[in-house]
């Protein structure tokens, strides 16, 4: 079964929540209104900021919140930032793939058109649509 991981679930309603907030947000508040713990905020925070979608200010009037416009964000650019390349099999993960049953495999040619349809679906579902 195709499944995302928690992380990309947790950075989703972080994101989310960033969104719809008039003002800068602490990690200690979401995690006390989500249940998420606050080191494993930690760590998705740091992969969002690291890919430019958030900013982080430090003090008193500190906190975090969106670097970029929500409607510029969907689910495959916060799932490939958390989970990474995304594939169906491994090695259908990008354009630059490798088989090692190049030529032999059946299946690749209908898996990767599967997993190009995935990508599509999840780039339609923009993060203003939570």
């Amino acid at each position: 079964m195709f499944q995302l991981r928690h992380e990309t679930d947790y950075a989703i309603q972080f994101l989310s929540l960033l969104a719809k907030s008039k003002k800068k947000i602490s990690l200690n508040d979401v995690a006390g209104q989500s249940g998420i713990s606050f080191l494993f905020l930690q760590k998705i925070a740091r992969k969002l900021r690291l890919a430019g979608f958030i900013k982080a200010e430090q003090g008193i009037k500190g906190g975090y919140e969106l670097a970029v416009p929500a409607k510029s964000l969907n689910l495959r650019k916060i799932v490939v930032v958390v989970e990474g390349k995304c594939g169906l099999v491994a090695c259908c993960c990008g354009p630059s793939c490798h088989c090692e049953k190049e030529g032999k495999c059946k299946t690749k040619k209908k898996i990767m058109q599967a997993n190009k349809d995935i990508m599509k679906v999840l780039e339609k579902v923009k993060l203003t649509d939570f």
